[in-house]
C-alpha cells in the first residue's frame, strides 16, 4: 500500500473530521479503561467520561458537517482553519485523557508539575510561530508552494501543499519498517513490565500519552495561527479575498507548473 496525497482539497475536508473520529473512537475508550484499571475499583464503561466523551460527540458531529457544509466554502483562509480545527477534538481528549491518567497513576503533586512543564512549553509559541512563518514566506517566494498563489486571480490551488513532505522518498515507497510499525507498540508494551517494573512502566506510558496529546494540540495550535495571519497577509497585500481552486488537469496530462506572481 502506497502513502498518498490528497492533492484535492475537498477531499481533505472530508478527511480531516473523520481521522479526528476514528482517532477519539481509539483513544477515549482506551484512555477510560487505563484509568479504570488503575484505579481498581469497579466503574461505568470506559467512554464515559468527560470531557472525552463530549468530545467524542463533538467528533460525531463535526463529520456530516464538514460533509454538507465546510466542503462547500471557498475562502482559503476559512476552509484551512476550519480543516485544522477539525482535527482539535481528538488532540484535546488525549491530552485530557493523559492528564486524568496522570492524576490516578502519579498523583496530584507530580501531575500538577507535568501541567506546568506543558504550560512552559507553550510560552515558546510566539517563536515557533515566527519561525513557521518565515518558512511559509520562503516556501511562497522560491519553495514548494511558489505555484499555489495566482495572485492576478486571488486564487488558492492547494493542490502543491504537500510538495514538500512528499519529496521524501521513504514515504512514497512501503518498506519493511512501514509493514513492521503496527506491531511494534504491543510489543513494547508487553516487555516493558519486565525490562522496567511496574512503576517506571506506568510512568513511560503516561509520558508517551501527554506527548501525544500536547504534540498534536500544539502543532494544530501553531499551524492554524500561521495559516490564519498568512492568508491575511496575502488578502492585504492583494486587496481582495484568496479563493480556492481546484486543480483542473488538462487533457493530455498534467497541468504545467504555475510560478507565483508578484
Amino acid at each position: 500500500m502506497r502513502f498518498t496525497n490528497p492533492r484535492s482539497i475537498r477531499r481533505r475536508i472530508k478527511f480531516a473530521p473523520l481521522i479526528s473520529l476514528a482517532a477519539l473512537t481509539i483513544f477515549v475508550p482506551l484512555l477510560g479503561a487505563m484509568n479504570s484499571a488503575a484505579t481498581q475499583v469497579p466503574s461505568p464503561p470506559a467512554i464515559v467520561w468527560r470531557p472525552g466523551s463530549d468530545l467524542w460527540v463533538l467528533g460525531v458531529c463535526l463529520v456530516p458537517l464538514y460533509f454538507l457544509w465546510v466542503a462547500k466554502l471557498k475562502r482559503a483562509v476559512v476552509v484551512y482553519s476550519l480543516i485544522t480545527v477539525s482535527l482539535f477534538p481528538a488532540a484535546l481528549a488525549i491530552l485530557a485523557g493523559a492528564l486524568r491518567l496522570s492524576l490516578t497513576i502519579l498523583g496530584e503533586r507530580s501531575s500538577v508539575i507535568l501541567a506546568l512543564g506543558l504550560l512552559l512549553g507553550l510560552g515558546t509559541l510566539p517563536l515557533v510561530v515566527r519561525h513557521r512563518r518565515e518558512r511559509h514566506q520562503s516556501a511562497l517566494m522560491e519553495g514548494h508552494l511558489r505555484r499555489s498563489l495566482d495572485a492576478d486571480r486571488a486564487m488558492w490551488d492547494a493542490q502543491y501543499d504537500h510538495d514538500e513532505a512528499m519529496s521524501v522518498q521513504w514515504l512514497k515507497r512501503p518498506g519493511c519498517l512501514i509493514r513492521i510499525l503496527p506491531w511494534v507498540g504491543p510489543a513494547i508494551g508487553m516487555r516493558l513490565a519486565d525490562i522496567v517494573g511496574r512503576r517506571t512502566t506506568e510512568l513511560i506510558i503516561v509520558a508517551c500519552f501527554l506527548f501525544i496529546g500536547y504534540a498534536f494540540a500544539l502543532s494544530g495550535l501553531v499551524q492554524a495561527i500561521v495559516q490564519l495571519l498568512e492568508f491575511r497577509r496575502l488578502e492585504l497585500e492583494l486587496g481582495r479575498p484568496i479563493m480556492l481552486a481546484e486543480a483542473m488537469p488538462s487533457p493530455g496530462g498534467d497541468s504545467p507548473p504555475r510560478e507565483r506572481r508578484s
